[in-house]
């Protein structure tokens, strides 16, 4: 029985290693901040990079990294001019991909789990009571889910990262994007 069983893990093993298809994209796109973010910042870049398999043709799983730069604004708060710095977010999540055609077009479903930083948050007050310069930094759970589609090595997709939330008390605030991306996803090996 050990021996069958070893027999059929190896033929398994060699399987899967003669259709591996290795998959390598890029992108960059548009990020719009929502969430308590959305108050305070207007809207900026965003970037990705990924390296992953296709476990099936229509199943891929990948580690994606993806950076948003959010630009500050300007605001008056009780008669203060309030100043906030750009946001940085930058996510590193397994990312599984379900396709809905097997060729041509081919729309898709996806779901990424991990990890963003959340970058120095710089608020500036200025008025009766002076400067107060105040700077958060953490790092939270993240999900991620989108849909796109990939046509050739074309890949677009519009994608929601929730962050969690950063800072504490009062100023606690919920930290999320909407991001339309457009790049290029290759596909190395199989059939």
């Amino acid at each position: 029985m050990r021996k069958f069983l070893l027999l059929a893990a190896v033929a398994l093993l060699g399987m899967t290693a003669a259709n591996a298809q290795v998959k390598l994209g890029f992108g960059v796109g548009y990020a719009l901040p929502t969430g308590d973010i959305a108050d305070y910042t207007d809207g900026g870049v965003s970037a990705h990079l990924e390296l992953g398999y296709g476990v099936t043709e229509d199943i891929d799983v990948s580690i994606l990294a993806q950076g948003d730069f959010l630009v500050g604004g300007d605001e008056t708060i009780n008669g203060q001019n309030v100043s906030f710095g750009a946001i940085a977010l930058s996510s590193y999540l397994l990312n599984g991909r379900y396709y809905f055609r097997k060729e041509g077009f081919r729309p898709y479903g996806s779901l990424g789990l991990g990890i963003t930083s959340i970058g120095s948050v710089e608020v500036e007050a200025t008025g009766n009571t002076g400067d107060v310069e105040v700077a958060a930094s953490t790092s939270n759970f993240a999900i991620r889910p989108a849909i796109g589609f990939k046509y050739g090595v074309l890949n677009m997709n519009v994608a929601y990262l929730n962050a969690g939330k950063t800072g504490e008390g009062n100023f606690e605030q919920s930290v999320s994007d909407f991001t339309i991306n457009l790049g290029l996803l290759f596909t190395f090996g199989g059939n």
